[in-house]
């Protein structure tokens, strides 16, 4: 009879009826999962009591959004852990780009000297198992599927998983929070470190865990660039010598090309231009381009693009002689720059640590906050916005002129901020001491 009734209601709300039944057995798998996973993380804490050594490996899939390295260097000089980053596949476009990526991120991993391990073993030609590494603890850097399921699904189901975020969240792009942060994943982990009070809050708003398995600690991706003087011996490291003094810039672009709503990236509208303009200005500016990772590949797939004009693009970057392409790590790249131009999500709250000038990029004229959560928008005050072509011309006059300065100086936001998160003790710190605290 029911299924009767059904058949004659009108599709609208066939849909709806569908759309709700969804909802409701996905958010039924979830407390499943929830419930099962409390279980699951007593018992693993269980058999940690009274260890000597605590092994935790860090997934790592982009080098460029390797967000915990404050993490991992204070586990380092901790006695009681021993961590070991494994570099995960990068599943999303292709078997080329997957190999790629893993040798490109294990060798930076290798030049900085730490324990890494690659995910595929060449010698016997197969994946290697967590079970093989034998974790205590697994350290997540990125909150999607981008990778094998052993390094995914199969990693918070079976240990306890820790996660910082990937960005700073600031932003909406990616969709509405109740989805975005009441996911299986991290309803799924151990513990989760988040960057700031507003997106603490959204989540015990809204994930089945209601905060219980999180805490605020502050962003530790952004502890050296409020470290200065302790970078000072590793100046003039970042940029390309020249033959006289000019101003630094980084074009920083998103990947998100595409055209549907929550994207942020102007790539399509301004890219050619900012290679113009590097031409134009090379005697004043020598330019970094620091593209997100996921860019190129999605450029190599557009119809506009394809992969000649693509890699044409790269290297003119990497090649010409005011002008470098950076691919890994940014702190010292951010300190030692004058300014940056971008649309990137992390970097309105990363690059506001430097108090340099900074100008945001926007599709539209409507979009000039639409895309910001509530901490984004406060800390967007301090962006110069762009929404033009001679925006972004009278931006590099200022700088070259020097009449440019932050406006991040003249508020108060971001300073009750750093004085909130970062005065007594870092990021990092909290993040290892709330660990230990958890292990006993």
């Amino acid at each position: 009879m029911l299924s009767f009734i059904k058949q004659k209601l009108p599709t609208p709300l066939k849909k709806t009826l569908i759309s709700i039944k969804e909802k409701t057995y996905d958010n039924w798998q979830k407390r499943l999962l929830y419930k099962r996973m409390r279980l699951k993380h007593a018992k693993l804490l269980e058999t940690l009591k009274g260890k000597k050594k605590i092994k935790v490996v860090f997934l790592a899939i982009h080098k460029s959004i390797w967000k915990v390295d404050t993490v991992f260097k204070r586990m380092q000089s901790d006695p009681l852990f021993e961590p070991v980053i494994l570099v995960c596949p990068y599943m999303v476009f292709g078997k080329e780009r997957m190999r790629q990526d893993l040798k490109d991120t294990y060798e930076y991993f290798e030049e900085k000297g730490y324990p890494v391990i690659s995910s595929y073993s060449t010698v016997e030609e197969r994946w290697i198992t967590l079970e093989e590494l034998e974790p205590d603890i697994v350290f997540f850097t990125n909150p999607y599927k981008l990778t094998k399921s052993e390094y995914y699904e199969r990693a918070y189901n079976n240990y306890l998983c820790c996660y910082v975020p990937y960005y700073f969240m600031a932003t909406t792009h990616t969709g509405k929070l109740s989805s975005q942060l009441n996911t299986f994943m991290l309803n799924s982990m151990w513990r989760v470190y988040w960057p700031h009070q507003y997106i603490f809050d959204q989540f015990r708003k809204h994930s089945l865990t209601k905060g219980g398995n999180s805490l605020l600690t502050g962003y530790p991706a952004s502890e050296p660039l409020l470290g200065v003087e302790q970078l000072r011996e590793q100046r003039n490291q970042a940029w390309k010598s020249q033959t006289h003094k000019k101003k630094k810039l980084i074009y920083a672009p998103h990947h998100s090309i595409e055209t549907e709503d929550f994207f942020l990236s102007t790539f399509l509208k301004y890219g050619d231009f900012i290679r113009q303009l590097s031409t134009s200005y090379k005697d004043e500016i020598q330019w970094s381009f620091k593209p997100h990772p996921i860019l190129k590949d999605k450029l190599i797939h557009h119809p506009d693009w394809g992969l000649e004009r693509t890699e044409e693009y790269y290297k003119y970057w990497e090649s010409t002689s005011n002008t470098q392409l950076d691919l890994g790590g940014y702190d010292q790249l951010f300190l030692e720059s004058d300014a940056l131009i971008h649309d990137c999500s992390s970097f309105i709250a990363e690059y506001s640590f430097t108090q340099k000038p900074v100008l945001y990029l926007h599709r539209e004229r409507s979009d000039v906050d639409s895309f910001l959560n509530e901490f984004g928008k406060k800390i967007f005050k301090g962006h110069r916005k762009a929404i033009s072509r001679q925006d972004i011309i009278n931006f590099i006059s200022s700088i070259i002129d020097e009449r440019e300065t932050s406006t991040e100086k003249k508020g108060l936001f971001f300073a009750t901020y750093l004085h909130q998160l970062y005065n007594d003790k870092m990021p990092s710190q909290k993040i290892v001491e709330d660990i230990k605290s958890k292990l006993n």
